[in-house]
């Protein structure tokens, strides 16, 4: 189920780009396009590598605490 979810959201944050890149070379929507895509890459980075490792790092953390 993990998977499936993962899938759907990377391929999710693919067709925002996709669709972004559509509209990229119309002269008035074209910041529009540039930060909806840098947007779209920014989250999908930070979902889906950040804060899995923000989180193991501070459960690394917090396990040493519970010991006693």
């Amino acid at each position: 189920m993990r998977e499936a979810l993962g899938f759907a959201g990377r391929v999710a944050s693919a067709f925002a780009v996709v669709g972004a890149f559509v509209i990229l070379f119309d002269p008035i929507f074209q910041g529009l396009a540039i930060s909806l895509m840098a947007g779209e890459v920014a989250s999908t980075f930070l979902s889906r590598m950040a804060v899995p490792v923000l989180y193991s790092m501070s459960e690394a953390r917090a396990e040493p605490l519970e010991k006693p």
